[in-house]
């Protein structure tokens, strides 16, 4: 059984004169260990359907359907109280701006073994013995010192680092990452991310990645999901989706990256955008943008079909794979 299971799941919000559905029909699940990442531009739901697992969805938003079965319990059926034990414990998150995640004014210490006495039963040596541990493991020079900064004296990548040690102190069965290195440099990203890999494979622990960056998938994960208006429009192993795409969508995502251009050139792009949450064509979301749609790519939402190893919402996938 996997450890982590989403079926059907829906998101919506309720407005005054509407309902925007922010995901629809979404199911995918996560084994022990493994790395999965979540991709696609901004308004795709990628982050919905992180912040849903741990039911952080921003008010009005709801879960209108499907299940999250973590360990066997369902999680979209959970009381609040018993959700505060999962999270934070049993799932922890990482999210894009460590700024937004640490308090200005606590010092690391105050803040980390406040998370290790809300979720167990050990004294202040015993949290403080920890905090130093998770703070070395994720590499924190002098991390006894480290412990009485305030986050404006630590820099961005030591934010960041300090943000996964506290994800860290209750030894989580699953990270979920959103983005979370969009605020760093590119050099302290890659730093980054080899030490959630590392971490991952060190502790056997699952990790949920969410990003735009297929670049970072490729690196770090060992399976994908490629989100579009909400739905999974293709998923399967990280290297059979990076090396053979077969949604135009993730075909145009690869292309978009900037090692596929040419030097001298303007970088490859999709055009369009992605439509609002109340304005999502009817059929196939992506057709106003596909340079392979047709009109029957409009009468209905396509279903997955199994392609090897992948699966793809696509009504031409089979079509357009023999065509390669």
């Amino acid at each position: 059984m996997a450890l982590l299971e989403i079926r059907h799941l829906g998101v919506e919000f309720p407005l005054r004169r509407t309902v925007l559905k922010a995901l629809q029909d979404v199911s995918f699940a996560l084994d022990e260990g493994e790395r999965l990442g979540i991709v696609g531009e901004s308004g795709a739901g990628k982050s919905v359907a992180a912040f849903s697992i741990i039911n952080l969805l921003s008010k009005p938003g709801r879960i209108s359907g499907g299940e999250i079965l973590f360990e066997g319990r369902n999680l979209a059926r959970m009381s609040a109280e018993a959700m505060r034990a999962v999270r934070g414990d049993r799932i922890s998150m990482i999210f894009q701006d460590p700024m937004m995640t640490l308090n200005p004014v606590l010092t690391v210490e105050t803040q980390m073994i406040e998370v290790l006495k809300a979720h167990r039963k050990i004294g202040d040596d015993e949290a403080r013995r920890i905090a130093v541990e998770r703070l070395r493991e994720v590499a924190i020079p002098s991390p006894e010192r480290r412990l009485k900064s305030y986050p404006h004296e630590l820099s961005g990548g030591q934010r960041q680092r300090v943000v996964i040690a506290i994800a860290l102190l209750t030894e989580p069965s699953i990270i979920i990452a959103d983005e979370p290195t969009t605020a760093l440099d590119v050099t302290i990203q890659a730093g980054i991310m080899s030490l959630m890999l590392d971490l991952c494979k060190s502790r056997n622990m699952s990790l949920i990645l969410i990003t735009h960056d297929l670049a970072v998938v490729s690196q770090v994960t060992e399976r994908v999901i490629v989100m579009y208006a909400g739905r999974i429009v293709e998923q399967g192993p990280t290297a059979d989706i990076i090396a053979h795409p077969r949604h135009p969508y993730t075909q145009g995502l690869l292309k978009a990256l900037p090692q596929e251009g040419t030097a001298g050139r303007r970088l490859n792009q999709i055009p369009g955008n992605m439509p609002a949450l109340d304005s999502i064509p009817d059929g196939c979301a992506f057709h106003p943008r596909c340079p392979h749609a047709g009109e029957r790519c409009q009468a209905g939402v396509p279903d997955m079909v199994e392609i090897g190893r992948q699966q793809c919402r696509c009504l031409k996938a089979q079509e357009l794979a023999e065509a390669v």
